[in-house]
């Protein structure tokens, strides 16, 4: 999973619609107010200047002091030039009052949208930890939840939990998996030489006490057990290298002259040809004696495949479509009845060669897997096996252990 933060569509739809929703109330509330003001405004004093006229006139033909009239037409003429200066002054007041009450509601909108996706940004990081495999993660939750965001966070933890416990249930059975898978290889590969030494025990057993000593029939069951003794020593070396299989090393390896070794070797130990098919030079990250281990395995099984005089076994090696490198091994045997991959290669360790342990697909399988990459095998289409891996130019960061 990438670590790129979400895209924040979600607080900006929060911020325009809490802007949306605060603004244009009151904006028409300002423009109400405007109206209203300027209509109120728009009152004209011009009318009592007319009756005060009247009684100006009145007065003076009445011969009677008009200073209280005069006071009184200076302060309708300052009330009238506070009403124009009122009347100037409201369109602006009504804009800065607009713009003041925008700039703090868009403040708060802000801090309500962080408050609001804060919750979602804490549940987005659990989903990346959980990603990574790290399911002890566990989100800060408050009990009992304030809301529903909260529940949700609390509703998190405990799906970690029961992950967490669906992971171990799920370890066990691989572990019990494994071991039948064992008990039924070690059966099947212990079956053959046991019955040979049981026979060869009955053998000698058989022999008449009264009868001189048959030194042909001793030395064969002497010889026979032997060799059975033998068989179980080998494939006890092949379970016990299995087991022991070293950490991988990780380096920059150039994988051409890598598998042109390989190839080399196998060339002058098989009676079937072995070619590495041109191509472009890669380098990789990786651990350079578990790829030599790697491929070996699968040019060795190709070989032993491939009868005597059939085509040669082909190793390409070519840049993947997932940006890594992608390794073909095909033979001309007579090839798999269907792809195996995963744990199909690890189900049933035994082998049907004489000298087989059984083991060479697992330990290719771990190697692969600890490049963070993956083997298959398929029925090639010209007949035959075709045993591909695909392997990351960098291992994942799980896998890579101090060179």
């Amino acid at each position: 999973m990438s670590s790129t933060p979400p895209p924040p569509r979600f607080r900006r739809r929060l911020l325009a619609v809490m802007l949306l929703a605060g603004l244009v109330p009151l904006v028409l509330l300002g423009v109400v107010a405007q109206g209203v003001l300027e209509r109120v405004l728009s009152v004209s004093v011009a009318p009592v200047e007319a009756v005060l006229d009247e009684v100006s006139v009145n007065l003076e033909r009445q011969g009677l002091s008009r200073d209280a009239l005069d006071e009184a037409r200076l302060n309708l003429a300052q009330a009238e030039l506070t009403r124009r200066a009122l009347a100037r002054r409201v369109p602006a007041f009504i804009t800065v009052l607009v713009l003041v009450s925008g700039c703090v509601l868009a403040l708060a909108a802000v801090l309500l949208g962080r408050a609001l996706t804060r919750p979602v940004t804490t549940l987005t990081e659990g989903m990346w930890a959980y990603a990574r495999g790290d399911l002890s993660v566990r989100l800060p939750t408050v009990d009992p939840p304030r809301d529903e965001l909260q529940f949700l966070l609390g509703q998190f933890n405990r799906m970690g939990q029961e992950l967490v416990a669906q992971r171990e249930r799920a370890k066990s059975a691989e572990q019990i998996a494994a071991w039948q898978d064992v008990a039924r290889a070690l059966a099947h590969e212990l079956k053959n030489p046991l019955t040979a030494m049981k026979l060869s025990l009955a053998r000698l057993s058989r022999s008449d006490p009264a009868s001189p000593a048959d030194a042909t029939r001793i030395s064969e069951s002497v010889a026979l057990l032997q060799e059975e003794v033998e068989l179980l020593m080998r494939m006890t070396q092949s379970f016990s290298t299995f087991a022991r299989l070293p950490a991988p090393h990780f380096q920059d390896v150039p994988l051409r002259p890598l598998l042109s070794e390989v190839c080399a070797l196998y060339a002058r130990t098989s009676a079937v040809p072995v070619e590495l098919v041109p191509g472009p030079e890669v380098s990789l990250r990786a651990d350079p004696d578990g790829l030599r281990r790697l491929f070996g395995n699968l040019v060795k099984n190709a070989t032993e495949a491939s009868s005597e005089g059939a085509s040669p076994v082909r190793v390409s090696a070519e840049p993947s479509s997932t940006g890594g490198v992608r390794v073909t091994v095909a033979d001309g045997g007579s090839g798999v009845p269907g792809v195996l991959e995963g744990a199909a290669l690890t189900r049933g360790l035994f082998s049907t060669k004489p000298e087989g342990s059984g083991l060479g697909l697992p330990i290719s399988q771990k190697i692969t897997h600890e490049h963070g990459g993956q083997l298959r095998l398929e029925p090639a289409p010209g007949g035959g096996t075709l045993a591909s891996v695909e392997l990351p130019l960098v291992p994942p960061p799980a896998q890579v252990s101090p060179a």
